[in-house]
């Protein structure tokens, strides 16, 4: 039996999954590690940590080959963003910067004075932001000069983990797109960007693209797992991307609607020029000559959790998490659409900023008004976010006309209908489980030869789809209710 394998090494967990050439799960691992916060605002990893999750699910997938499994492959997903100093051997000389820190405030403000935020966001195809590797580079070299001037390479999480599993540099355009140093144009490094934080060409991993040949396996990582030495490593994409892939969103019209604690939209413009001209995050697609359009209403989620926890439940209830999901959505179904004319503004995140507004709540909430009312209208309040991004999106000329859904959100009996419901676009839900992790295995096959382009290789994984149309008679209603809510959001100054 011939196997792919598929990382996905995310922010908080790895997981590695053994597809078939068919796409059926034959063996899966994960591993989890934590966040350092050395003060507010820093937000950090160990690289050692996320290379043990490498290792260790590597070689528990290897445990349940198949007698007369085969690896043909391997390919990997990853978090983008986060910023790994290394020394001249590969080793890491302090802990990464996550794209979560937000440390680098001045830097981001200096840039942009002298600069200008439209040249870092035309040319990079990113709005500027304090999180990403530009300014992490730029807060190092101007807070811990002796940890900059030790650092060979600049490394980030796919590159660092490929270094290490194959001894070659080697970065891929997607998670290039999302360190603002890379021109989108030209997929490749800017040296305009990379003077504004001091550094040359040969600090950074040289881009090649998503579904090449890396190199094979180092005998210690070979040793250390049970893979054979000879497995290609083949560059793989940023997790959002390779999910893409997974899902087959490598289209025009075609998007992405990932819903973890985060809420991320991933739409597939017809043009660069469309992606730049829609305000979106641009970056290049794991799909040669693609891109994405992506906007991350942040963790709009969260609102979901602190109702939960704070509402729906008593101080204290220990109640599995899986039953308090369900509980929850039958409280929704017999609740009305629009809840009885009550809104809900989620607490974190939304349309108009991936990290705030930092205040929310019910508006409108009455004594005839049930718990149901109020779960349903915490739902919709996450989906009227999502129409105001989408509406912003359509107006910029990138086409929206159905949203595939993936994540917690999409296992839900009752979200998919509410989102079609309010945004008026139909929800397709792939039954494909871990699509970041089948989307590497999917670019491992392609840089096998097994398929031509990673579009060849969704088609011969086939996805199982269910399509959720939007009700006509409840468009209304939530047309009136979006209006509203838009009103009372401008007027609260959030």
């Amino acid at each position: 039996m011939d196997l792919l394998l598929g990382l996905d090494v995310g922010t908080t967990a790895t997981k590695a999954s053994l597809f078939d050439l068919e796409g059926n799960i034959v063996a899966s691992a994960s591993y989890n590690y934590g966040l350092i916060t050395p003060q507010e605002g820093w937000v950090e990893q160990d690289p050692e940590e996320l290379w043990r999750g490498v290792v260790e699910t590597s070689r528990s997938v290897m445990e349940q080959v198949p007698v007369g499994g085969r690896i043909m492959a391997l390919s990997q997903s990853s978090q983008g963003g986060t910023t790994i100093p290394v020394d001249v051997d590969g080793h890491a000389i302090r802990n990464a910067f996550s794209w979560m820190d937000q440390r680098a405030d001045e830097n981001a403000e200096y840039v942009k004075e002298k600069w200008g935020a439209d040249f870092i966001h035309m040319t990079t195809g990113w709005p500027l932001y304090c999180g990403l590797p530009l300014q992490h580079i730029g807060w190092l070299r101007d807070n811990r000069p002796g940890e900059y001037a030790a650092a060979r390479h600049f490394l980030f999480v796919n590159d660092f983990i490929g270094l290490r599993m194959t001894g070659r540099l080697c970065m891929n355009p997607s998670d290039a797109s999302i360190t603002q140093l890379m021109n989108i144009a030209a997929a490749d490094w800017d040296k305009r960007l990379m003077d504004i934080v001091g550094i040359t060409r040969d600090r950074l991993s040289p881009i090649r693209p998503s579904g090449q040949v890396v190199g094979t396996l180092t005998a210690e990582f070979s040793q250390a797992t049970g893979l054979p030495q000879t497995v290609p490593v083949v560059n793989g994409a940023h997790d959002q991307y390779c999910a893409a892939v997974g899902i087959g969103v490598t289209q025009p019209g075609h998007v992405m609607l990932s819903c973890g604690t985060a809420w991320v939209l991933l739409a597939v413009p017809a043009s660069l020029e469309t992606g730049l001209c829609s305000a979106l995050s641009v970056s290049c697609h794991a799909v040669q000559g693609r891109w994405g359009a992506q906007v991350d209403l942040g963790a709009v989620g969260t609102s979901v959790e602190w109702f939960l926890d704070n509402v729906w439940t008593e101080k204290g209830t220990d109640v599995p998490r899986e039953s308090l999901y369900s509980a929850i959505n039958e409280g929704i179904a017999r609740s009305s659409p629009g809840a009885q004319g009550l809104l809900f503004f989620p607490l974190t995140g939304g349309h108009a900023a991936a990290i705030g507004p930092t205040t929310g709540g019910f508006v409108g909430l009455t004594l005839s008004h049930a718990r149901d009312d109020m779960a349903r209208a915490v739902l919709e309040g996450v989906a009227f976010e999502l129409r105001w991004a989408i509406e912003e999106a359509q107006k910029a000329k990138v086409d929206i006309t159905e949203l595939k859904m993936v994540g917690g959100a999409a296992e839900s009996s009752v979200w998919p209908q509410i989102v079609a419901d309010v945004t008026g676009v139909p929800v397709i839900l792939p039954a494909a489980k871990q699509a970041a992790s089948r989307g590497a295995a999917i670019l491992a096959g392609v840089g096998a030869g097994i398929f031509s382009d990673p579009e060849a290789g969704f088609a011969a994984f086939g996805v199982q789809e269910t399509r959720v149309e939007p009700v006509s008679a409840n468009r209304s209603r939530y047309d009136d209710l979006f209006t509203k809510y838009q009103r009372l959001y401008q007027a609260f100054g959030s």
